[in-house]
């Protein structure tokens, strides 16, 4: 839906063409982690040898960083998923009795 004007029941925000405060502290605080995730990469350069199971792997310190936290969320994110998954059956169940 958009705004037609004459028509509309609420009127426009006029800003002046300026940004609001909110856009203006989402594109600092992106600018702060894109400059703290930079400096991470830089002061994390060494190579590492990195040993898991079966195989080793030599990498840059902030590439092994990385993998592990990306590992992380992705299970993190599974076992969410299978939780609100196990909820869902029990509720189902448990309205499957009561009917």
């Amino acid at each position: 839906m958009s705004y037609v004007p004459g028509r509309s029941d609420k009127e426009l925000e006029d800003t002046g063409g300026r940004a609001d405060s909110r856009t203006i502290a989402r594109i600092v605080g992106i600018i702060v982690v894109l400059v703290v995730a930079l400096l991470f990469v830089v002061q994390n350069n060494k190579k590492v040898t990195t040993s898991f199971l079966f195989f080793t792997v030599e990498t840059r310190l902030w590439v092994g960083l990385l993998v592990a936290v990306l590992l992380g969320v992705i299970i993190g994110q599974g076992a969410e998923w299978l939780w609100k998954r196990r909820q869902r059956r029990r509720e189902g169940r448990a309205e499957g009795r009561a009917a």
